[in-house]
């Protein structure tokens, strides 16, 4: 094997074994709230279904609270504010700081990410390309989150920054 391709393994080793690193920090400091927050978890669920098409599972999905630090390590692939995430057949994952029992903000950001609980798998998004459909995923979930916010009668509004999203460069790559 040449210096080269030992470095690229090194390289290599040390990405899995970060990834593995973080993975299982995650685990060992995820603390599971899905009991705690049931009727909240409930209660959102409920809000959810009045303001959508989505209907309200009977399993919840895990929701789990731990440092912000290590949510930005698991979706993040450079510096990012994430408080809160939706990791597919995982659960969600909420900062350690938010109090969706008691605080509206923190209430609406859970809301947020059940939302995304709900699109996975939906039929509604199967036609759209990768891009697109998680676009559409993320602006529906900040619709949906605005329409509780404005029905809780909350001032307050999140925004969805539209420039997360590169799809016309995946658009381009598709066309002949």
């Amino acid at each position: 094997m040449t210096k080269k391709g030992i470095v690229v393994l090194l390289i290599v080793v040390a990405s899995v074994s970060s990834t593995i690193f973080a993975q299982h920090a995650l685990a060992s400091e995820a603390l599971p709230v899905t009991a705690e927050l049931e009727p909240t978890i409930r209660a959102l669920l409920q809000a959810i279904e009045s303001l959508s098409d989505y209907r309200v599972p009977e399993a919840l999905p895990p929701v789990f609270q731990l440092r912000q630090s290590l949510i930005e390590a698991r979706v993040c692939e450079e510096p990012c504010n994430v408080t809160a995430a939706y990791v597919p057949h995982e659960g969600i994952y909420l900062a350690e700081n938010l109090d969706p029992a008691r605080e509206p903000r923190d209430r609406a950001a859970l809301l947020h990410e059940l939302v995304h609980y709900l699109q996975q798998g939906h039929p509604k998004f199967a036609q759209m390309a990768p891009c697109e459909r998680e676009r559409m995923k993320e602006q529906e979930a900040y619709a949906i989150q605005n329409a509780y916010l404005a029905m809780i009668g909350s001032p307050e509004r999140a925004v969805f920054y539209d420039g997360e999203f590169d799809c016309d460069s995946e658009r381009s790559a598709r066309s002949p």
